[in-house]
């Protein structure tokens, strides 16, 4: 009897332990505190030379914001705007980010990453090189959205600044997300589907197209005085890949077109005329869809295309 107590206390005694370990170290090896991180919001990649990048980080002031303060605009030091945008030089972005994380004394993380801005030398000299870096990086997502600027990216990161959002980069994502289902005229792509298109025969990835350009309208109680806080982010039309370079840029109408053709039309609004009563109706669009089917003739081929819009008036 005695044995066979003394038996059973060895595995009570055994579980007793483990369960005190597991209790007690417990944890994650590669834990980082989140007061440690800086968060990237939006990148920006243009040409500065011969096989040279550069790359623009725009990080999120999350002091700023826990205060509540802040407005649109930025620049490099920071000050009190919500984001802070820092920019170097270098032959590729692994290597960018490697001298961004010397001067930063937090970890850089892509975690909270909205949207990549590519500039538009860049797109014409080819984007495959660093597209390879964002879709093979361990914390990148395909939903990330993908933006075309007119110009340098860079301008668009530094000097765009956010009508309603405080953070630039949570501004493209929302833009991208909500907006384009009222005014079809640019065309909202995420990382994944660029890439798809970008690689597939026959096939030109299209990109939405970003300028800098004035305010139509002041904020409340700013002045003309012509500096970056007077500048927004306009999305007008989008740029059109072959390959991996970018060869020109479709206008708002030809880009609605394009989605139209392409069967991405999910909204909008239209102002048509209405000849018997000599005035104007707007048509809300709900949904919309298109087939499109070849004409083949002796030396020739051509293509019907059938577009269906949903909607009332």
């Amino acid at each position: 009897m005695k044995l066979t107590v003394a038996r059973l206390k060895v595995p009570i005694l055994f579980a007793l332990i483990l369960i005190f370990l597991s209790v007690n170290l417990s944890g994650c090896w590669s834990r980082v505190e989140i007061e440690r991180m800086a968060f990237i919001s939006m990148v920006g990649v243009d040409a500065a030379g011969p096989q040279e990048l550069l790359v623009s980080f725009q990080f999120v002031n999350p002091d700023v914001l826990a205060q509540g303060g802040g407005g649109g605009g930025g620049g490099g030091g920071g000050g009190d705007k919500p984001f802070i945008v820092l920019s170097v030089k270098a032959r590729s972005i692994p290597l960018a980010l490697a001298k961004i994380s010397e001067e930063s004394p937090r970890i850089v993380r892509f975690k909270q990453l909205n949207a990549i801005v590519l500039g538009e030398d860049l797109g014409r000299e080819g984007v495959a090189h660093v597209a390879d870096f964002f879709v093979r990086h361990w914390e990148m997502r395909r939903s990330i959205w993908m933006v075309v600027a007119h110009g340098n990216a860079q301008d668009v990161l530094l000097k765009g600044a956010p009508v309603q959002e405080k953070v630039p980069g949570q501004a493209v994502k929302m833009q991208m997300e909500v907006s384009h289902k009222y005014a079809p005229t640019y065309y909202p792509v995420v990382l994944g589907d660029f890439l798809t298109d970008m690689n597939e025969e026959g096939k030109d990835a299209i990109v939405a197209a970003v300028r800098v350009k004035p305010m139509q309208e002041n904020k409340a109680g700013q002045s003309e005085t012509g500096s970056t806080e007077n500048n927004q982010l306009v999305f007008e039309g989008s740029g059109v890949f072959r390959g991996d370079k970018l060869v020109g840029y479709l206008g708002p109408s030809e880009t609605r077109g394009a989605r139209w053709v392409k069967g991405k039309i999910d909204g909008g609004i239209y102002t048509v005329p209405t000849p018997s009563e000599g005035l104007w109706a707007s048509l809300v669009t709900t949904s919309g869809s298109s087939r499109i089917e070849p004409v083949i003739t002796e030396d020739n081929i051509s293509f019907r295309i059938e577009i269906i819009d949903e909607g009332y008036i």
